[in-house]
């Protein structure tokens, strides 16, 4: 099958097909079409005639996406329609009934570059053709329980290990930065390679230093530090970084002098803008960092502001000793360990007790206190007993230090004092446009508050600054799945899987993006990924397992899936947690009333397993048990602010733990006391209305609205949320049967026309799915 010209351009029946520009012309009609598309057009075209199956297309064209045959049904249609192809006799491309695909208009070479000018000088419309998204689709997910402090380096700064990497989107890129700058890992030149540590501290200080600077772009330590020892191409690891300059160096030291090389090499070219070597006493490491900011922006013609200047002053410090302190529990912190982490708190220690006016060492410490925190998972109380006065000394010595603004805010964070958490992160960022850790945390708040719109603008721009941090591409996963931004959220959550090859937090990404497009099927596949590389982790993976199985109706292989969780995990009262849905799907009331007798849940003082029994209860119609069972949940020790309430909650990714407010409101209705359940209803109607109109769009949100209105009496209001659910990926037909939320809808014909259709679309699912 010929390719065309050197850009790829071909002539399919009357279209000229431009790949390289993703564009389709006829005359002066030009249509720019998906990237995917466009795959799809190119795979039909140089097949040379032959059927291509669905398999096949799923593999070449949807490579790493998770996806069914339905999107190849709709996208072909869909291109069908773009070329024109809408008469009952085709003439473009075929359906082979039970094989596939094949393209039947003919296609020949574009020779010459003049016979493509017409059409590159045609203006291309706005407006993208946007693929579509399966027939039943959205929503995504988070663990069902494990809530825990997760600020600063503890969120940022797991090191994505590996290769080159690709930057298709500069879409968080800082506005008005033209110098872009990456710091290499300084290497360790002496033989024995004992300085590497110090080399280490002495790299990510001066990225810091670089940092204050305003209007240079500092990529972020996780990203700089995935090329340490590659040898790469520097042009490779500017387009990998997307930045435009690059300094490298090595450290020698002998006795108290060190001689450090350091060279800036522009990234496009791969040449040298300028090298110069240092021979100094060890105490002059930090005159010597600031000569190389210095010399640096010199060289790029940055200039220094005023406050760039006083930033640089407040990293001085007049204890030479103190300092190689410091950049040695700067490397320690980074391991993010437990057992770094302590070390560093000891060394942070140290270095304060020799330079008391230092005010890094004060944020950094702040900063290692609160992963302790996780690591050791102490109350926020105390962590914020220990971080509180280290924050007041820096801001003491400096109240413009960028980073006391954001170990704050990280704090408050914790604290849930959510106003002020984003007030101070505001300001870090307003300080230093380079605090990717502040950018992140911002992201992270207005995804939990249900805003995916201002979580995805803080984490590109987070992103912008570390490219290759596998949290962050994770996160953005998770924001273009809120929106239901299939595409963005299926190539995320592939860079995170290729940054972190094989682990089953990369394939757990994938699961929930499946469950949220109605695939669960698919889900079920990258879930059996995600516990192979670990499967006696914990329970969570096998309790996600048996929640996909139970939203399809199948409650064998669910409660084999707990039963095997069990096992490995020796993880006995979250199995019979998880048991209890699997109990009421085997044999309704009387199998669950039979569990619950037997299980001893009721004993438990956990919050999640409190919520659970009192669903339960609900179930059974035991209204004042489930009351008495929430009033307990409200006030278990372990239960964070916001758990089973709060916009992250009612994201529904998972059915578990959605709104305790629906809940009590259906025991309230059975109760007699419509005055409170209207109360409770008002409350999480107005927090959902405000979720749905900030762009999120999951089958579960839409669901919980349904429930609401159905509670509320609202009919009508009810079957258009579930409806969308439905269009969505909702899955869960027998529990509408069965929970007392529908309820008032069940004499409806339109209620049940929906549950038939949709039960008929998870029999054909469930058909293909092996359970073994």
């Amino acid at each position: 099958m010929p390719t065309g010209n050197s850009d790829g351009a071909v002539q399919i029946g009357e279209w000229i097909v431009n790949p390289s520009r993703d564009t389709i012309s006829k005359g002066t009609e030009t249509q720019k079409l998906e990237p995917r598309t466009m795959r799809l057009l190119m795979c039909l075209a140089n097949s040379g005639g032959e059927v291509i199956s669905v398999d096949r297309l799923l593999t070449e064209v949807w490579t790493g996406v998770v996806v069914g045959s339905a999107s190849v049904y709709q996208a072909v249609s869909q291109l069908r329609k773009l070329l024109g192809d809408v008469d009952p006799n085709p003439t473009y491309i075929v359906n082979v009934p039970r094989k596939g695909y094949r393209l039947i208009a003919p296609v020949r070479k574009v020779q010459a570059s003049s016979e493509i000018a017409a059409v590159a000088e045609t203006p291309v419309a706005e407006t993208r053709v946007a693929e579509p998204p399966p027939a039943i689709s959205p929503a995504q997910a988070n663990k069902h329980k494990t809530l825990f402090i997760v600020v600063g380096v503890v969120l940022i700064a797991l090191l994505a290990a590996g290769a080159l990497f690709w930057t298709k989107s500069t879409g968080g890129r800082l506005a008005g930065v033209a110098e872009r700058l990456v710091v290499l890992p300084f290497i360790d030149m002496t033989v024995e390679k004992a300085d590497q540590s110090f080399c280490d501290g002495l790299t990510e200080e001066l990225s810091n230093w670089l940092a204050q600077i305003p209007t240079l772009h500092v990529v972020a330590r996780t990203s700089a530090f995935a090329f340490r020892g590659q040898n790469e191409d520097a042009r490779k690891i500017g387009k990998a970084l997307d930045t435009n300059h690059i300094l490298e160096g090595s450290m020698r030291r002998s006795g108290d002098h060190m001689r450090v090389t350091v060279q800036l090499i522009d990234a496009r070219s791969g040449y040298h803008l300028w090298s110069e070597n240092f021979d100094r006493p060890v105490e002059d490491a930090i005159k010597m960092q600031e000569d190389i900011s210095r010399s640096v922006a010199d060289t790029l013609r940055v200039r220094l502001t005023s406050e760039a200047e006083r930033q640089l002053v407040a990293r001085r410090t007049q204890d030479p000793q103190a300092y190689q302190l410091y950049l040695l529990a700067r490397y320690y912190a980074q391991q993010v360990t437990k057992e770094s982490t302590d070390r560093a708190i000891g060394l942070f220690q140290q270095m304060l007790a020799a330079d008391p006016n230092f005010v890094p060492g004060y944020t950094e410490l702040a900063y290692a206190r609160m992963n302790q925190g996780y690591f050791h998972n102490l109350p926020v109380a105390q962590v914020s007993e220990q971080v509180e006065p280290l924050i007041a000394s820096a801001l003491r010595l400096d109240d413009r230090m960028s980073a006391a603004y954001a170990v704050r805010g990280a704090l408050r964070v914790a604290q849930s004092r959510a106003k002020e958490a984003f007030d101070d992160l505001q300001r870090a960022i307003s300080l230093n446009a380079n605090d990717m850790g502040a950018f992140a945390e911002l992201g992270r708040m207005r995804l939990a508050d249900g805003q995916p719109r201002e979580a995805l603008k803080y984490y590109q721009r987070a992103a912008a600054l570390d490219p290759l941090n596998f949290t962050l591409r994770q996160q953005l996963c998770k924001a273009f799945g809120d929106l239901a931004q299939y595409e963005a959220a299926a190539d995320s959550c592939e860079r995170a899987r290729i940054l972190k090859p094989g682990t089953a937090a990369a394939a757990d990404g994938f699961v929930w993006l499946a469950e949220s497009r109605g695939q669960i099927d698919e889900a079920l596949r990258w879930n059996t990924k995600s516990l192979s590389p670990e499967p006696h982790d914990n329970f969570d993976g096998y309790w996600t397992r048996a929640t996909l199985f139970l939203s399809l109706g199948m409650a064998a292989p669910a409660r084999k899936a707990v039963e095997l969780g069990r096992s490995v995990t020796k993880n006995d009262v979250d199995a019979d947690t998880a048991l209890v849905r699997v109990a009421y799907r085997e044999g309704g009331s009387d199998s669950l009333r039979r569990y619950l007798a037997t299980s001893r849940l009721d004993q438990s003082p956990a919050a999640y397993v409190l919520f659970e029994l009192a669903y339960a209860r609900m179930l059974l119609g035991e209204a004042p048990a489930a009351k008495e069972l929430i009033a307990r949940a409200l006030v278990a020790p372990d239960r964070q602010p916001g758990f089973a309430e709060d916009p992250w909650s009612a994201r529904a990714v998972t059915p578990l733990f959605t709104s305790y407010r629906i809940d009590l409101a259906a025991v309230d209705i059975i109760l007699g006391d419509q005055l409170s359940a209207q109360r409770e209803l008002g409350a999480v109607l107005t927090m959902l209305n405000a979720m749905i109109a900030a762009g999120i769009e999951r089958h579960g949100t839409y669901e919980l609205r349904a429930q609401v209105y159905a509670l509320k009496g609202q009919g009508d209001d009810a079957m258009r949320d579930l409806s969308k659910a439905a269009q969505l990926g909702w899955r869960r037909a027998w529990w509408a049967l069965h929970e007392p939320y529908f309820a008032s809808l069940r004499p409806r014909s339109d209620f049940q026309d929906l549950i038939t259709r949709v039960n008929q679309s998870n029999d054909r699912l469930a058909a293909g799915i092996e359970t073994d």
